[in-house]
């Protein structure tokens, strides 16, 4: 009887998902950083931004009907949610934090639409 998927299946994939994804974040900071100091982003920062959210949304787009069962589905699937974690933290750190000071008229969207938006990631988690 296959065992399903074991932490001894997953370590693996998921750990690299996460380097990747770390990698690119720090280099998706100092890109910001600079964006700031210069007053307009750098070539390279535009291509990590653009090349891993292509990368993340081609991997969903190719295996979103099919189950995850290879060592490299695993490492798409962990780098998309991923992905999709740091989507989420963004949206709830500008909607509550860099938002601070406006007035309640333009933040009531961006408050509303995070929240639901972390709903929806809750309610995935839960309903499968």
């Amino acid at each position: 009887m296959d065992a399903g998927l074991t932490l001894a299946k997953l370590i693996g994939p998921i750990a690299a998902a996460t380097i990747v994804t770390v990698f690119w974040f720090a280099l998706m900071w100092r890109g910001h950083r600079t964006e700031k100091a210069r007053g307009k982003p750098t070539w390279q920062y535009e291509v990590g931004l653009f090349g891993y959210i292509a990368a993340v949304t081609l991997f969903a787009y190719l295996r979103l009907g099919s189950a995850s069962t290879s060592g490299l589905d695993l490492f798409g699937t962990a780098l998309a949610a991923e992905g999709l974690g740091i989507g989420v933290a963004y949206t709830l750190l500008h909607a509550f934090v860099q938002s601070r000071g406006r007035p309640w008229s333009e933040r009531a969207f961006p408050v509303v639409a995070s929240l639901f938006l972390v709903g929806v990631v809750f309610a995935t988690v839960l309903t499968t």
